[in-house]
């Protein structure tokens, strides 16, 4: 039975995600890579948020078992961990917002 071989294959990250530092106001992109590429239970978090597609957030999956994450318009209150679930395989990496410095 097919399904039964997908949902029993073990999944691997092969390629974590690395800490992003932003300043308050711009995107920041995590990106990871999954094998095998057609795992299809993966979800993103900030913190224990889990995150979804909406006019901030861009959650894309690319050839190759990559996989995106795209946050726009960040303040600081959205610095926390970034977490990419893959099966019960996880990665986790930091999104640090920086404060704009105001030159006067």
């Amino acid at each position: 039975d097919v399904f039964m071989f997908l949902s029993g294959q073990k999944v691997l990250i092969t390629e974590d995600l690395e800490d992003v530092t932003v300043l308050e106001g711009e995107s920041a992109t995590f990106k990871c890579r999954i094998s095998p590429v057609d795992c299809s239970r993966v979800q993103w978090f900030l913190d224990k948020t889990p995150l979804h597609t909406n006019e901030l957030n861009e959650i894309q999956s690319q050839p190759g078992g990559y996989h995106l994450l795209t946050l726009k318009k960040l303040s600081l209150k959205d610095s926390g961990v970034i977490t990419f679930e893959a099966g019960d395989k996880k990665t986790s990496a930091s999104l640090v917002v920086k404060g704009k410095s105001i030159v006067t």
